[in-house]
């Protein structure tokens, strides 16, 4: 008798967290993950656009930053903006299938300021711009609010205050808190964050920590390892809202080993751990070192920038899923025609006789297929499948002693949906 082991479960991509199409109007957190108003899983990969400071309107740079594949904007504003001109800014990036997260930073570094911003959300004209948006919208409150001196009771009964009152004005929409510190302070998230979604009535909060965490401020490359890693274990509804490759003042003119940014890393542990990121930024720094282009455009894209966007295995073009909804505008009929069904079924098997494991999987339709191993850190270990294939019955195999004991990874791809699971290896 052969001797067969199955490992972990089925996974039937039929699968979806459904939720009642008149709970929330578009975005919402379940758990430690997005929704969107379809149930789709999504995981946010994109950048900063600083609209508030240049082409407020996000004409050309949406299109643009379009090309990388990025799924969210974050679009940098500021209170002096006016509802009409927000109201292009967002209608300008759900024209490029991207999910808009609108942010203010008048009170960066100032947690005194949240209810200043939240004066300016609340403001008649303004709410009217977020309910026209509201199935496509995120809210970030305020960007970076507080130094490093914020209590724990000053950061909660703040955002209690601003929780209540954007939720009185009739938004409904995820909102986005970043951490103190200049968005630095994982730790007041990881400790506040549980009492908030719960404060909140909707339910319908994201954490978002700014890893700008060189060693000179005492950050380790292991720091980011194990603070993600821990975040998914709290079930925080956490995302990396800002990261780059160096941090400093508007003057630093070379890269250091004092003022790096691992972002490779950090793109890596978002991937392993499922965790959203947005990199600062695409273009107009006071520093260049910031910027991921030089003028602004996909084909300026340089360096760090090129890696983040594109050609890292971990990068926003590789990773990136833009849901059915935010490119379409709609549910497809029932959420049972959603396109990640065309994928039926995937089974993986551990055959110990003869040392190979198959995937298995049936198609409804022609799909485009990326079957790909990667280990318990995210690098890319093997890329099985990469093609467009036909409807019905299809299997992979590998063979055991290819790869060394341990955890693993396997990330399945039918056209633009993506699923990542455990596959555990025992000789």
């Amino acid at each position: 008798m052969v001797k067969k082991i199955v490992f972990l479960f089925v996974l039937s991509l039929t699968s979806l967290t459904v939720f009642s199409q008149d709970e929330l109007p578009g975005f919402r957190v379940d758990g430690r993950f997005l929704y969107d108003a379809c149930g789709e899983k999504v995981i946010l990969r994109g950048v900063s656009n600083p609209n508030i400071w240049f082409e407020k309107n996000g004409i050309p740079r949406m299109a643009e930053i379009a090309q990388t594949g990025a799924n969210v904007v974050r679009i940098v504003w500021e209170t002096r903006g006016t509802a009409a001109q927000l109201d292009l800014a967002i209608q300008n990036c759900i024209k490029e299938k991207m999910i808009p997260m609108v942010e203010v930073h008048d009170a960066t570094g100032e947690i005194d300021k949240v209810p200043m911003c939240v004066d300016y959300w609340t403001k008649p004209d303004v709410v009217d711009v977020l309910l026209k948006h509201e199935k496509f919208l995120l809210l970030n409150i305020a960007n970076e609010p507080g130094n490093g001196s914020v209590s724990n009771s000053k950061f909660r009964s703040t955002y209690q205050d601003a929780i209540t009152r954007i939720r009185e004005a009739g938004i409904r929409v995820p909102l986005v808190i970043d951490g103190t510190d200049w968005g630095k302070n994982i730790d007041m998230m990881q400790a506040e964050g549980p009492g908030l979604i719960e404060f909140d009535p909707d339910h319908n909060l994201l954490f978002s920590v700014h890893m700008w965490w060189p060693k000179m401020y005492g950050f380790t490359e292991q720091d980011i390892i194990d603070e993600l890693a821990q975040s998914a274990e709290l079930n925080l509804p956490l995302i990396v809202g800002e990261f780059s490759q160096m941090h400093g003042s508007c003057e630093e003119n070379t890269i250091t080993a004092n003022n790096s940014i691992a972002y490779k890393t950090i793109m890596r542990e978002c991937q392993l751990n499922e965790t959203g990121y947005i990199a600062w930024s695409w273009f107009g720094n006071c520093n260049p070192f910031w910027d991921m282009s030089t003028k602004g455009t996909f084909a300026s894209l340089y360096d760090w920038g090129l890696e983040v966007a594109v050609t890292d295995e971990n990068s926003i073009q590789n990773t990136s899923v833009r849901p059915y909804f935010i490119v379409n505008g709609e549910c497809k009929v029932g959420v049972e025609e959603l396109p990640h069904r065309d994928a039926a079924l995937i089974q993986h098997y551990t055959d110990l006789s003869s040392q190979r494991i198959s995937f298995k999987y049936s198609l409804k339709a022609p799909a485009h297929i990326v079957l790909t191993i990667y280990d318990a850190k995210g690098r890319l270990i093997r890329q099985l499948v990469n093609e467009t294939q036909a409807a019905g019955a299809h299997q992979q195999e590998l063979a055991i002693s290819d790869f060394a004991k341990g955890l693993y990874f396997y990330q399945f791809k039918a056209d633009e949906h993506s699923y990542s699971q455990k596959l555990l290896i025992q000789h």
